[in-house]
């Protein structure tokens, strides 16, 4: 059953085979999520009934009709109880989340706009990572671009720069993107597509475009401005690709970037990291763990899944280790012949 509201028809997307309805009585919120996820847009009819339905309610939480459950755990976001087969997320008394895990269903009520649109793409991406874990594929914490080569994975911290070398290739004839912060990895060492919105600091501010920018502020972390999908559509590389090359970068305060290669070996600390841990990688163990840390131990499968894909793609790729300056310039220099 498809999520609808006097305002008409949902907000449908389609993530590499999960079906997503987006609805509720707060259009500007709604539509800041389809933005969020545009290239998963579907807007065809006949589209069947979605797997994950999202409605945003704009009114104070109502935390009255939630009853007077115990918390389960606290996080830095919020406070999650359990009550049966609901999920109650508070967000301080600033929001609230309610999943029925039994139909997929998510409830958010709050009225400051930000705070709502956040929880609701913290769902998403924690229900579309679950998705993908069960489709074997693996989010990988790095900057995805496709060349002449085949694919490279560019693994930077957060802040190391990945944003700023996407916008960069974004500008360059012959390379495209496959996600700026998490490309999906597979067994057979292959890159799969999973665009989302690029978020950089405000002090970017002049590398990007004057159209499809907006500002977003987040609960834990500062401010970032968005460059929504729109204006890139065109450069996102549409089919799974042969990852050739996998860089380790490491950040300097030189202005003059290497790179070099090294032992395959040299990587499994950093896939350890980036995808089998997935630090960097939002999961949402507000809507994961039903039992606070215990659950933990269940997810063998997961970390066995995802150590899969990265011994699938450490097989098959060449590992280069990558040492960014302060000249952004230069850093792009450096990695581009791995694309052409």
């Amino acid at each position: 059953m498809q999520v609808e509201t006097d305002l008409g028809v949902p907000t449908l997307l389609e993530v590499h085979g999960l079906g997503v309805a987006v609805d509720g009585d707060w259009p500007e919120v709604v539509e800041q999520v389809r933005l969020d996820f545009a290239w998963f847009e579907r807007t065809a009819p006949g589209v069947g009934s979605a797997d994950v339905e999202v409605t945003i309610e704009r009114r104070p939480p109502d935390f009255e009709a939630l009853g007077d459950g115990v918390a389960s755990f606290v996080t830095p976001r919020n406070v999650v109880y359990q009550d049966g087969q609901r999920t109650i997320v508070d967000y301080f008394g600033r929001a609230v989340s309610v999943l029925d895990r039994a139909s997929g269903r998510l409830v958010v009520q709050g009225e400051d706009d930000q705070l709502v649109h956040e929880a609701v793409y913290h769902f998403l991406l924690s229900r579309i990572g679950e998705h993908l874990e069960a489709r074997g594929l693996t989010r990988l914490h790095a900057l995805g671009l496709s060349g002449r080569q085949g694919a490279v994975a560019v693994m930077l911290p957060s802040g190391g720069g990945k944003s700023t070398l996407a916008l960069r290739a974004l500008r360059e004839e012959g390379v495209r993107l496959l996600s700026e912060d998490s490309p999906l990895i597979d067994r057979h060492g292959r890159a799969h597509p999973f665009p989302l919105r690029i978020a950089v600091n405000p002090t970017d501010a002049a590398s990007l475009p004057e159209r499809s920018v907006r500002r977003m502020d987040r609960m834990e972390f500062h401010s970032k401005l968005v460059l929504d999908l729109e204006a890139f559509s065109d450069r996102v590389e549409s089919r799974p690709q042969p990852l050739r090359h996998l860089v380790i970068g490491r950040r300097s305060l030189g202005l003059h970037p290497s790179l070099e290669p090294v032992p395959r070996r040299s990587a499994v600390s950093t896939l350890i990291r980036e995808a089998i841990v997935g630090v960097g990688i939002y999961q949402g163990m507000e809507f994961v763990l039903q039992h606070g840390m215990r659950d933990v131990m269940g997810k063998v499968g997961v970390a066995a899944t995802r150590a899969t894909c990265c011994s699938g793609v450490l097989a098959r790729a060449k590992v280069w280790r990558l040492t960014v300056g302060r000249d952004h310039a230069r850093n792009w220099d450096a990695l581009a012949p791995l694309l052409h």
